[in-house]
């Protein structure tokens, strides 16, 4: 309906030529969703733009307020759909093996440590994170992707659970996270060494294969997009534990955005090894594909938290821009906000199926270390019980 629309408008208007790129890329999302192509990474951000004025209220109501993630997930099964008579490529595999751990350097969580003294942000989040919990039946509680924020109420949960799962590619920094516990709570903390990508050691081999295969950098280019653009495993494989049991609560704190953040980096050393431009990863073919790829990732562990808990608290960075002035001094922002998840808004990224019980946003201004250049990082954090 918005392509016509579009087509007819441009027809009476003239059209710039902004407007006509704009057309060509409804075309050709409308035709990826047919079925008749593979979804082109280069087409995500019109794509968002659409389902940005779905939800603004900005089109008719006969257009619907479908959101990115619904959008994803509606390319998702036309990819399948094209695919039907090709063998899978890919699986989710979440549990990892000693040798596969080993090889994950550019996916393992960065070393954060604690805001110094109660920050709002800590502070914020820690208050969600609790109402969440009390909200819950306090029969078992899941923390994936424990080692993101150090700023969780660890000890809390483990009060108030039965059971305390916590889960990431570190067993031995997880086990710190445990010792932290008061020990009356501690024998009910469980750790698991789990990729709630399920892609990481795939995408590492994938990529050693590609590059190590190519006798120039387009070789390998063209290589590593086809290894992207072959991704197929569906939302509904997406998991969050290797036990199948609902847990009451599961947390997802600072996770969400930072999930896509290894691929480039693994490709970039790759790349490096052989003597090639790095820089390449920012650039199209790669860039756009590297994008799409980390979008559905990130898509899929929204849906698993969706269906595979009976409530979820999900917390994630959604933009940023980097400020300068100094701490008390009025910043100036350096550029337009960077998004982080595609979207403006951390709603744009939940499916229809969602249903939104509470919701927090607040930001994070976060200054460099004293001695360095006077600038600082601000962060708008979106907080949904679903």
């Amino acid at each position: 309906m918005f392509h016509k629309f579009s087509e007819e408008t441009m027809r009476r208007r003239g059209g710039d030529p902004s407007a006509r790129e704009g057309v060509v890329a409804l075309a050709a999302i409308e035709s990826a969703l047919k079925a008749e192509r593979l979804f082109d990474g280069a087409l995500l951000e019109p794509l968002a733009a659409f389902t940005n004025l779905l939800m603004s209220s900005q089109l008719p109501p006969d257009f619907g307020d479908y959101s990115l993630g619904d959008g994803l997930l509606a390319i998702e099964e036309a990819h399948a759909e094209l695919r039907q008579n090709t063998e899978q490529r890919w699986e989710f595999t979440p549990e990892l093996s000693d040798d596969e751990a080993a090889t994950l350097v550019d996916f393992m969580p960065a070393l954060t440590e604690p805001m110094p003294g109660a920050s709002e942000h800590a502070a914020k989040l820690r208050r969600f994170v609790l109402d969440a919990a009390q909200n819950s039946q306090p029969t078992s509680a899941l923390v994936v992707g424990a080692l993101a924020s150090p700023d969780l109420p660890l000890a809390e949960l483990a009060a108030r659970f039965g059971r305390l799962t916590l889960s990431d590619l570190d067993l031995p920094r997880l086990e710190a996270l445990r010792q932290a516990i008061p020990e009356q709570h501690r024998d009910r903390v469980k750790l698991e060494r789990y990729d709630v990508t399920g892609s990481y050691a795939a995408f590492v081999a994938g990529v050693k294969a590609a590059v190590g295969g190519a006798s120039t950098l387009a070789d390998a280019e063209q290589a590593l997009v086809a290894l992207l653009e072959s991704y197929d495993v569906s939302a509904g494989s997406a998991g969050l534990s290797v036990t199948e049991e609902k847990p009451s609560l599961v947390v997802s704190a600072m996770l969400l955005s930072e999930l896509g953040r290894g691929y480039g980096a693994c490709i970039a050393a790759a790349l490096v090894a052989r003597g090639w431009d790095a820089q390449a990863v920012k650039r199209a073919p790669l860039a756009p594909a590297l994008r799409f790829f980390a979008c559905l990732v990130e898509q899929h562990h929204v849906h698993a938290l969706l269906r595979r808990a009976k409530s979820a608290a999900l917390i994630s960075a959604v933009s940023s821009v980097e400020l300068a002035g100094a701490a008390g001094a009025s910043p100036k922002p350096l550029g337009e906000p960077t998004d982080l998840l595609s979207v403006e808004r951390l709603s744009e990224r939940l499916p229809e199926i969602a249903e939104i019980q509470a919701e927090q946003s607040w930001e994070w201004r976060q200054d460099r270390p004293p001695g360095t250049e006077k600038r600082s990082l601000l962060t708008l954090i979106e907080a949904v019980l679903v």
